[in-house]
Parts: C-alpha cells; structure tokens; sequence
C-alpha cells in the first residue's frame, strides 16, 4: 500500500483544506477553478486552454475509467493539477492503458482527494476564481497562505506562449471541397483539428509567435480561424493588427472561446472576467437564427461584455448563455466574421451545436470564396 503524503490546498482569501496527495509532491501555485463535467477527465487535464489552473472536479468519483491515451487534447498534461473528492484506484474500461495517478505522476501533475468539493465549490462560487496553492512541504497554513499571497497571478502572464508549437503544421481536411485556412495556434485543442479538417480542404496550423508574419507570407488560404488559449486575452500583444489587416482585405475571420475574445478586442468590444467562469459540460446555450437551445461544453473565465455588444452598429449577437446571459457567439454585419464562446468540439452528448458551428464556420469561409 502506498503511503500518500498529507497535502494543504489554500485559496488566497484564506479558505483552506488539507488532503491527499495521490500524485506528485512539493508545491505549485496557480488560479483555482471548478468543472461540473461527469466525464473527461483526460480532455480537461490536456487541455492547453487549462494552462496555469487547477481544476476541481464536482463528479465525486474520478479515474474509474483510467487513462485510454486516446483522448488527449495536446501531447502531455497542461492543467497543475486536479482536486477530487475520490480518486478511483480501479479503472475498468478496455481501452485503459493506465491508471490517473500513474498518468499525473509522469508529468509531476498533484493529483490531491478526499477534499470536501462541495464545499470547496461554494467559495469559488462566492469569491470566484482566484489564485491558490498545494504543497505537501508546507503544512503550517498562515505560513503558507502568505506564499499563495505573493505568488503571480495568471492575468499576468502569456500563458499561451507556453503551450504553442513553434513551427507550422499542415493538416489534409476534406478532399470535397477547395476551401483552406490558416489556424492561428494560442493552444489549440486536438478536436478542433479534427474538426476544422473535416470541413475544410487543408488546415495550416500557425503559432502565434514572433515568427507570424513571415509563416504566413506564403500561404495560399481562404480564410482565418483563431484558436482557444489560457489565460487573459486583455494582455495579449499585437494579434490586434494582423485581425484588421485580414477585416480590411476582407478574408473571412472565424474563432473559438480564446479567439472569439480577441476579435472582439480587436473591434473595440471588451472583455470582462467572469465571476467564477464556465467549466463544465452542460451549459444550455440560445441559438438566435432558429431558436433552439443546444447543451454544450465550456472552458472559459473571460467573456465578451454584453453591455459592449448592446446597440453596436457592427456587431450582432447569435448565442447567449441561458445561465447568466452572457454572450456565447457573435457575428459582424458586414464583413464575414463568425465567432463562438464555447466548446463545439467537445460535444457533451449530443453532437448539434458542433454540426452547427462548424457548418456556419464554412459557410462564412466559402460564401465569401465564390
């Protein structure tokens, strides 16, 4: 048997528990968020929008199904770590090459359990996200609550520098149609691809580097996708004139949660922290063209304000959120822009929203190729 360390989880408003730690040791400290999906445990822990938070997870028993090695949405862990209420030392399901923790363990990723979720959730709710820390070195907590204080906050870095490729990638799509885009790589999630090569004839893959400019220069495309990310899209640099300069040559611009901000940015819309964000599977969202309501995944702290949006002569809405009315898609009245807040790609169950969204990201791309 084991013997697992104790471990202390601190919030920077005080709130703390002690739990343990099943994976990894030492001490991290990063923003602190909460999922309510029951299932995805491998997606979210590779998800490279997850870069630089722990995630609590609300499902009271995680890893019961292991690790498939299949299921992943970048090439390693991107997420510090996980919170759970019971880590599953059995995993059955036949397509399991490991266990959770063996998982966690290789990348030095904390996977901590028997921490109360519930109410660990209550005060993100209450407080919303914030910064935090784990340590199994640390136990004392006023000790460690003044590290959690003086630790950086996650609006202060370019968390995506840190998970983009740094080169181009190429991708074949679908040999029936002509139509090619460049997606612009903030930390792209596997599913994307796989979806924009479904639609599209060819996906270049382009990282959002200090090499931008001339990856692109020779590119042949119809059209321009900007992926998700972590962290604050305020702070990113310099995307802002590259979107215009497509807008002004009227190249067709579609986008993701991360993306979605951005352009959005870039036409002088705002974007806003949300209280304790959208981390979950089952977000019933509005679809204003035909009035339906679709269930879909999300990943996001950061939203395009609705106040910005309200009377724009520019921009319109096409999605709201049904929990809290925030904007989850929109679109420009007179340049062929399409862009969406949350996660088509991860299709929580029922597959609409993605066909959806990614039949309007072609149709905005291919009306303007003829």
């Amino acid at each position: 048997m084991k013997n697992y360390k104790k471990a202390l989880i601190m919030l920077e408003n005080g709130y703390y528990e002690f739990g343990r730690a099943f994976a990894s040791e030492g001490t991290r400290f990063s923003e602190f968020v909460f999922n309510t999906s029951m299932t995805g445990y491998e997606e979210i822990l590779t998800d490279p929008s997850y870069k630089g938070q722990t995630v609590l997870l609300t499902n009271p028993l995680i890893g019961n199904y292991g690790i498939t090695n299949e299921d992943f949405q970048s090439e390693k862990i991107q997420a510090e770590g996980i919170l759970l209420r019971e880590y599953s030392r059995r995993a059955s399901n036949y397509r399991s090459k490991k266990d959770l923790a063996a998982y966690l363990e290789e990348s030095n990723t904390f996977g901590i359990d028997r921490i109360d979720t519930r109410a660990f959730t209550k005060v993100i709710r209450q407080f919303g996200a914030m910064k935090g820390g784990i340590t199994t070195e640390v136990l004392d907590p006023e000790e460690f609550l003044k590290q959690v204080k003086a630790s950086p906050s996650i609006s202060d870095v370019d968390l995506y520098r840190q998970v983009i490729s740094d080169k181009v990638q190429i991708f074949e799509g679908n040999p029936s149609v002509s139509e090619k885009i460049i997606a612009i790589d903030f930390g792209i999630k596997g599913n994307i691809i796989r979806d924009l090569r479904n639609k599209f004839n060819k996906v270049y893959l382009v990282p959002f580097d200090d090499n931008f400019e001339s990856n692109i220069k020779d590119l042949e495309y119809d059209g321009v996708f900007l992926s998700n990310g972590p962290g604050d899209p305020r702070i990113v640099k310099g995307i802002d004139k590259y979107i215009k300069q497509f807008a002004e040559n009227n190249i067709p611009i579609i986008g993701i949660c991360f993306g979605h901000q951005l352009i959005g940015q870039a036409f002088g819309l705002k974007t806003i922290k949300l209280p304790f964000g959208h981390h979950g599977g089952n977000h019933p969202v509005k679809y204003f063209d035909n009035g339906r309501v679709y269930i879909t995944a999300q990943n996001h702290n950061y939203a395009i304000s609705s106040e910005s949006l309200e009377g724009n002569e520019d921009w319109e809405m096409t999605w709201v959120n049904l929990y809290d009315h925030t904007v989850e898609g929109m679109r420009h009245k007179h340049l062929p822009i399409n862009c969406i807040q949350f996660h088509p790609e991860a299709s929580p169950g029922p597959r609409e929203a993605n066909e959806k969204v990614f039949e309007d990201f072609y149709k905005t791309v291919a009306k303007q190729d003829k």
